[in-house]
């Protein structure tokens, strides 16, 4: 083997390599996309949450405390 063959495998090797992450460039993009806008999505909900968590939460005087299922 000499150099130039070398260097013929290796040029081989990376231009699959471009090529393989050209083929999957859409899907890599379209991915990105996705969760770009969950998390836009995500943000934009945020006050809905906060509100239903605020209407939905127990007033603090009443009793949390457990032990009543101890049987006493």
């Amino acid at each position: 083997m000499d150099a130039g063959t070398i260097l013929g495998f290796i040029a081989g090797y990376l231009a699959t390599l471009a090529g393989v992450f050209l083929l999957y460039l859409p899907v890599i993009a379209l991915v990105v996309a996705l969760l770009v806008a969950a998390g836009v999505l995500q943000l934009l909900l945020l006050p809905l949450v906060i509100l239903v968590r605020k209407i939905r939460h127990r007033p603090s005087g009443q009793d949390t405390d457990g032990s009543w299922m101890l049987g006493r």
